[in-house]
């Protein structure tokens, strides 16, 4: 198990589209922020209850974050889906808190939370767990807003026996990343 911090060189760019003629999401940045009733319809959630309850808690109206992105998939080549990896990408909703040094405070912050939240995992499990956590600082052009910022990326990657035993380990990381995050939210307050 492994927990690491780094920074990207390469900017993230957050489009903005509006919605389709038929009123469903265009493929690529939905504000779910602004419209948290489409969390259930994005592709990265049909299927995946995990990550809807993530974006919800990110996304929520009381929460001072905001997702920009997020998927998971299961490795190709990888035996029997056995390796399953994730991200998601967040950053402070106002455009005002976006810089290097908010996000970074934050994601040291969730290191030591999450690092401290696997390892109760794994000793209650009785079990080492073959999980890679990385937490990536990376710059962000806003077009929406017009600002240059940052956000964080949060990328999983999870490996098991089993393809059943990879999404639960993996449903495990996702329920500390939503406590690290509540935590987080509280310690602001």
């Amino acid at each position: 198990m492994g927990i690491s911090i780094s920074e990207s060189t390469n900017v993230f760019h957050v489009p903005f589209s509006s919605p389709n003629n038929d009123g469903t999401p265009e493929a690529g940045f939905v504000d779910v922020k602004a419209h948290p009733e489409w969390i259930p319809v994005l592709p990265s959630c049909i299927g995946w209850p995990e990550t809807q309850s993530l974006l919800k808690l990110i996304n929520a109206p009381e929460s001072p974050l905001m997702s920009l992105a997020a998927a998971q998939h299961f490795v190709a080549g990888s035996p029997a889906n056995r390796q399953l990896a994730s991200f998601v990408v967040l950053c402070f909703a106002d455009p005002s808190d976006r810089d290097k040094s908010a996000i970074r405070n934050m994601a040291d912050f969730l290191r030591a939370r999450i690092d401290e939240l696997m390892h109760v995992a794994s000793d209650r499990l009785e079990q080492r767990l073959d999980v890679e956590i990385r937490l990536e600082l990376q710059p962000t052009r806003f077009h929406l807003h017009g600002v240059d910022g940052w956000s964080l990326a949060v990328m999983t990657s999870v490996c098991a026996d089993e393809t059943h035993e990879a999404r639960k380990i993996w449903g495990i990381v996702l329920r500390v990343l939503e406590t690290a995050l509540q935590a987080y939210y509280e310690e602001g307050e």
